[in-house]
């Protein structure tokens, strides 16, 4: 192959890799521009190191996190989000919600697992399910007012 070749597909991949870091960081902008506001007074329920993942597609069902995200159950809301550098990520891994809590449909606890299967639905009415692990589980599930 020619030199010219190398320069060619050198500046087509310098070129790529930054468009993809500014989309990344777009990306992060507008979830942090999303992030409620609320009272330490408010929080019912806040666990920094939980699992989980979106049940949208496969590629989100392999991803998920672990021991990475956050969840917040206010009188109002449920956050699921993730701190720096993790919430670069999760935004495409669809773990990324703030849910009110009238729009959560159901909640349901897997038996001696710590699993909990989420749905709610959004404003636009679609439906979405997460699969969130908390290390308190029961505690999770008594902030969000369902019996364990």
């Amino acid at each position: 192959m020619s030199p010219q070749f190398y320069r060619v597909y050198l500046w087509l991949s310098v070129g790529l890799s930054i468009s993809t870091v500014i989309y990344v960081i777009y990306k992060y902008i507008v979830a942090s521009g999303n992030r409620p506001k609320f009272q330490t007074s408010d929080v019912l329920f806040e666990e920094r190191f939980a699992s989980g993942y979106s049940m949208k597609t496969l590629f989100t069902q392999l991803g998920g996190a672990n021991n990475c995200l956050r969840l917040v159950v206010t009188k109002d809301r449920l956050w699921v989000t993730s701190w720096f550098p993790f919430s670069l990520i999760t935004t495409f891994l669809d773990l990324e919600h703030v849910i009110p809590r009238a729009s959560i449909s159901a909640v349901e606890a897997e038996a001696n697992s710590g699993i909990v299967h989420l749905t709610y639905v959004d404003q636009s009415g679609s439906t979405h399910s997460l699969k969130l692990v908390p290390k308190d589980s029961i505690g999770f599930l008594r902030a969000l007012g369902k019996s364990p």
